[in-house]
């Protein structure tokens, strides 16, 4: 409470910081949403409306609809404008516009009936004239089947691209029919996916009409893709769709216009998209490309459609370009919200995606961004507590402008001139709120400092002081004469208060006592040897005769040889639970909250030395500190950790359960789905331990918890170590044989992939019944280990779907390079299998119902 009153702003700044890291790590909404709108109004400072551009606009828009009619056209007025269009030679023409099914038409279905009706039974009687009546019939229905006109005048250009559309649900279901070839043409080949990404995935395609998908010179998705507040900043390049990845119609337009066929288009899934060696889309982890848009609208030469279909536009406005044909009529498409526009049309939108591929004018956000924003967090925190409450105003205020300068100006100068987005909406609102917290601070500290000099005197204090002592009330004594300044008189009256509270056995509050006189008088009477009495006084410690001898074969803290329950620190001990490499193991409680525990203790045998034993304390502090920083609902909880005289314990949430060492068994393997359930919550909690720095490196079933609640917990961190702090070397081999990987053996330094391996040993034995890797000596297993490669597990169990069997080999490759780097994407991996597992399993129980 002292320190918290000498130095509020300290306390103030570590608070600030640490929530904005806790938001951080949740992504709190409100603060993503500003960061989406920050991003929006550097992207208008981005813009270049007036730059040089190949794309064309036709606009079907509301003129067009008023002096054409109302829409849908028939689509002989879609093959006109087609045709239009072509005459004036353009490289490639983008027709938005999802046209899905036939055009309904009365006129020529009856037509179709009279032909069908008089050649069955008038032909044969009506001889010539039948011929050329039938003649007129079939003439008449070419000229109303509008669709094959539209068809016609497709195939005539060459050089049109259509849109098409993907259904998505929540699930999807694997296909196992062949793809169609007319698919597979249209669909990019070379994907490569090292990185264990995913994209989007549709389970229904929804296509042109045949003979309009025969003819198109390409096909591409037109699913768009919106942010948390609903504004379209991002295009989805890749839809799988049954094995199949299909280019966005924007994509595959881009492309024919740079007469690159599909087979040159490839991409490296999380990474970028490739069109041959001319352009390199950079992407996100989902593969989608962050738009740099061109301008508002109205930033592309756009013609009517009314205009064009009647030669008011000539045919050298298309001459070698990219047109892109696309309504803007209210009614036909929805308009977009865009970072440049509220209400873009959706091929305005289209036209901006094309010109930013087109001219490499990218925005791209680098997987370091994410960390650099943590350090921004991290290092504004630190300002805020160590150097804005040491300056004065003017001073602080210069400061928190030129960091607020920093932030603003360098994050928009990196994306206006690089195309680099570095969020940095928290640390920005986090150093707006220290600085406000740090000056509201300042000057409440000040007058309250003020008032207390006004309303206060050392006489008025120390009067009030005896009159509470004398009345029995010493805490307010105490709180009253602590104010006087001391002096050999003040000594006197502060050890009778001392005495007093040693009479109503309130030792702790006594040698605090003792303590404030220390502080100013060491040598005062005898302050010094009653407070050490005093604090040993306040302890109960019961031990027994073996209590330091190294005897590991007794009941420990148990044999006291009295009644008395034996303590260690403030717990009570129970009794022993069990023994584990560190020590002995009881179960205790907190009787201050009547918690129970389990204490996890290490004795210091005699035959070390005082430097042994100094070593072995502070490697099983560095153990308590490292798993003491976590808290997630997988890993066990530390609540406490200490020492007495030369036994050092941890106190840990008492679990009831077991481990899962009886589940490796054949006989006794878990339902799969709860094996991918368990295995799932394991590596969530592992990639939380990971993200802070600290790793296991001793995964294995028996430290692995299952409790009677059916949830798992990861226990003994007993060999973790911080790896982020300068305690981290190039570690000694630790961990269980069987479950190590292969850099635990050759002696590199380990890192969170290392417990990933260990997960997957785990995996695979509680799904087979059998260890991936055995032999029957260590040399023999660790050869195993770093070069043989693992057998198939389904040879053990052919039960074993294959998304677990992916999940498996790539949690269990040798290279850690090439392993999944983060526990969170296994977990991501085990989840989504889950859930299909689910689905399935519901899918089942209903056609059985059924």
């Amino acid at each position: 409470m002292n320190v918290l009153k000498r130095h509020p702003g300290l306390f103030l700044g570590l608070g600030i910081m640490i929530l904005f890291l806790g938001l951080w790590f949740v992504r709190f909404q409100f603060i993503d949403t500003l960061e989406l709108k920050y991003y929006d109004v550097m992207m208008k400072l981005r813009g270049e409306p007036d730059a040089e551009s190949d794309i064309v606009m036709v606009d079907i828009d509301e003129d067009s609809i008023e002096k054409l009619g109302r829409w849908p056209w028939p689509r002989s007025l879609l093959s006109t404008g087609i045709r239009k269009i072509n005459e004036g030679k353009p490289r490639v023409i983008g027709l938005n516009l999802l046209l899905t099914e036939a055009e309904i038409s009365e006129g020529l279905r009856e037509l179709e009936s009279l032909e069908a009706t008089f050649g069955k039974n008038l032909l044969k009687k009506t001889g010539g004239e039948g011929k050329a009546f039938l003649q007129e019939l079939q003439d008449a229905q070419v000229r109303l089947d509008n669709d094959k006109k539209l068809a016609e005048a497709l195939q005539a250009a060459g050089n049109v691209v259509l849109p098409i559309f993907f259904k998505e649900s929540a699930v999807v279901g694997e296909k196992n029919e062949e793809p169609d070839p007319a698919l597979m043409a249209q669909s990019i080949q070379n994907v490569q996916n090292e990185g264990g990404f995913s994209v989007p995935r549709g389970n229904e395609i929804v296509l042109p009409i045949a003979s309009f998908f025969k003819v198109a010179k390409g096909i591409g998705h037109f699913n768009l893709s919106y942010d948390m507040d609903g504004t379209a900043r991002r295009e989805r390049l890749l839809y799988e769709y049954n094995g199949l990845y299909f280019p966005s119609y924007t994509l595959r337009v881009a492309s024919i216009f740079l007469n690159m066929p599909i087979q040159d288009i490839s991409a490296d899934l999380g990474t970028a998209v490739y069109l041959g060696s001319k352009v390199e889309v950079p992407t996100t982890l989902y593969s989608e490309m962050l738009i740099s848009f061109k301008g508002p609208r109205n930033s592309f030469r756009s013609f009517s459609y009314f205009d064009v279909i009647n030669d008011k536009i000539p045919d050298s406005v298309f001459k070698d370009k990219l047109v892109l044909v696309s309504p803007s009529a209210a009614g036909i498409m929805n308009p977009l919200s865009t970072p440049m526009d509220p209400t873009m049309p959706v091929g305005e939108f289209s036209a901006n995606t094309i010109w930013a591929i087109l001219n490499k004018a990218f925005v791209q956000k680098p997987p370091w961004t994410e960390l650099a924003e943590l350090i921004m967090i991290i290092i504004v925190g630190i300002i805020i507590a160590f150097v804005l409450p040491r300056l004065k105003a003017l001073f602080s205020g210069i400061v928190f402008a030129a960091l607020l300068l920093l932030f603003i100006g360098g994050t928009a100068f990196a994306f206006v001139s690089g195309g680099t987005w570095i969020p940095s909406m928290y640390p920005l609102i986090e150093l707006i709120i220290g600085y406000i917290g740090v000056v509201s601070l300042s000057y409440f500290v000040t007058e309250a400092h003020r008032d207390k000099v006004e309303g206060e005197s050392a006489e008025t204090n120390r009067m009030l002081g005896l009159s509470f002592q004398s009345q029995g009330m010493l805490d307010m004594a105490f709180d009253k004469l602590r104010r006087v300044p001391v002096d050999d008189e003040m000594k006197d009256i502060l050890y009778n208060l001392a005495l007093d509270y040693e009479r109503k056995r309130q030792f702790n509050k006594a040698a605090a006592v003792y303590e404030y006189i220390e502080k100013n008088d060491s040598k005062f009477k005898d302050v010094t040897v009653r407070k050490k009495k005093l604090l040993q006084a306040s302890e109960t410690m019961v031990f027994g005769d073996n209590f330091l001898s190294g005897d590991t074969h007794g009941n420990g803290l148990m044999e006291t040889g009295t009644d008395t329950k034996p303590t260690l620190g403030r717990y009570e001990v129970e009794r022993q639970l069990g023994k584990g490499a560190m020590g002995i193991v009881y179960l205790g409680k907190d009787p201050r909250i009547n918690r129970t525990t389990a204490i996890k203790t290490f004795r210091f045998a005699d035959e070390y030395d005082a430097s042994e034993i100094k070593g072995l304390k502070e490697k099983f502090f560095r153990e308590a500190e490292s798993a003491g920083t976590l808290s997630h609902p997988n890993i066990v909880t530390i609540y406490d950790a200490g020492d007495e005289q030369d036994l050092a314990y941890i106190a840990m949430e008492y679990l009831e359960g077991e481990d899962l060492e009886k589940y490796t068994k054949k006989e006794n393997l878990m339902p799969m789905r709860k094996v991918i359930g368990y295995m799932a919550d394991i590596a969530d909690g592992l990639a939380y331990a990971h993200e802070r720095g600290i790793v296991h490196r001793d995964i294995k079933p028996a430290n692995i918890m299952l409790l009677k609640n059916d949830m798992v917990k990861i226990t003994d961190f007993g060999i973790a170590r911080i790896t982020a702090t300068s305690q981290t070397q190039t570690g000694i081999v630790k961990g269980t044989p069987y479950y190590m990987s292969p850099e635990q053996f050759s002696g590199e330094k380990v890192d969170g992939r290392s417990d990933i391996f260990s997960l997957g040993v785990m995996m695979y034995q509680l799904m087979t019944g059998r260890l991936p890797f055995y032999a029957d000596n260590p040399a023999a297993l660790m050869n195993k280990i770093m070069n043989e490669p693992h057998q198939d597990p389904k040879k053990f169990n052919p039960r074993i779907v294959k998304p677990v069997i992916t999940v498996l080999n790539n949690a269990l490759i040798k290279n850690r390079d090439k392993r999944y780097q983060k526990a969170s994407l296994m977990c991501t991996h085990l989840r989504q299998i889950g859930k299909r597992i689910d689905a399935m399993m519901v899918r089942q129980k209903e056609k059985n119902g059924s």
